[in-house]
């Protein structure tokens, strides 16, 4: 009976090369990635805000640098991150950045506010580092499962974003949600489906329950841009300037 994982495992292998000969088939099996939706949302979310970003621009906790492209008006972008990540310009820590005061016109921080145990000290670092006019450019969740245990310390609401960024010495443009409701559901049930039960299993049975749930993701955003961002979210994007 071993030979039933290879089969299967050979028919999806097909079945995504016939999707993506279909007009739109990349599209299509972006969905079968099952954080899609919400890496989506925050691509979205940030490229409606790209415009505040200017001149000298610091991505404090950059991983993959995966928005760098979004940003037109930067002048020089400067990834500072944790070794031994190699996207990095720099090594360092958020908390205690090696940077004189007032270098940036901008800093973009996005999904590391809750891996810090001290959220307001990493925001006054980022204000620090501002120079007067310059733009603070954050996401962080508000609905989403422990990930990078054990440093996974918050979730924020609206609310907190705000009363944080004011005590920091920032003046809060905007805090808005990413998502609504529809998504916030699907999203959160595709990714405990395929991190609870397949994590571990064989790589066909992820293939099959990517595959099954992307309707899933596509529905919810479907949904969500049917009823608007209402109830709850996974992120909140927040854009604050220094006075």
């Amino acid at each position: 009976m071993t030979w039933i994982p290879k089969t299967l495992a050979r028919i999806f292998r097909q079945v995504r090369g016939v999707i993506r000969r279909l007009p739109g088939g990349n599209w299509l099996l972006a969905w079968t990635d099952p954080l899609h939706l919400a890496r989506r949302l925050l691509q979205q979310a940030i490229r409606e805000r790209a415009h505040y970003a200017r001149g000298w621009l610091l991505d404090m906790g950059c991983g993959e640098q995966p928005y760098r492209d979004l940003f037109m008006n930067v002048t020089r972008y400067i990834g500072l991150d944790l070794p031994p990540n190699g996207q990095a310009e720099l090594y360092g820590d958020g908390m205690k950045m090696p940077f004189r005061d007032a270098v940036f016109d901008t800093v973009l921080c996005n999904e590391v506010l809750e891996h810090v145990p001290e959220p307001s000290r990493l925001l006054e670092e980022a204000a620090r580092v501002l120079r007067p006019g310059g733009v603070l450019l954050l996401t962080t969740p508000q609905t989403w499962g422990l990930h990078h245990e054990p440093h996974d310390f918050y979730r924020y609401t609206k609310y907190g974003l705000r009363y944080l960024g004011g005590k920091c010495g920032l003046e809060v443009i905007e805090v808005a949600p990413t998502c609504g409701l529809w998504a916030t559901l699907t999203q959160r049930l595709t990714d405990t489906v395929i991190y609870t039960y397949a994590v571990g299993r064989s790589q066909w049975v992820i293939t099959i329950l990517s595959l099954l749930l992307a309707p899933v993701q596509l529905l919810g955003y479907g949904l969500d841009r049917l009823c608007g961002k209402r109830g709850d979210t996974l992120d909140h994007v927040m854009v604050a300037r220094k006075p």
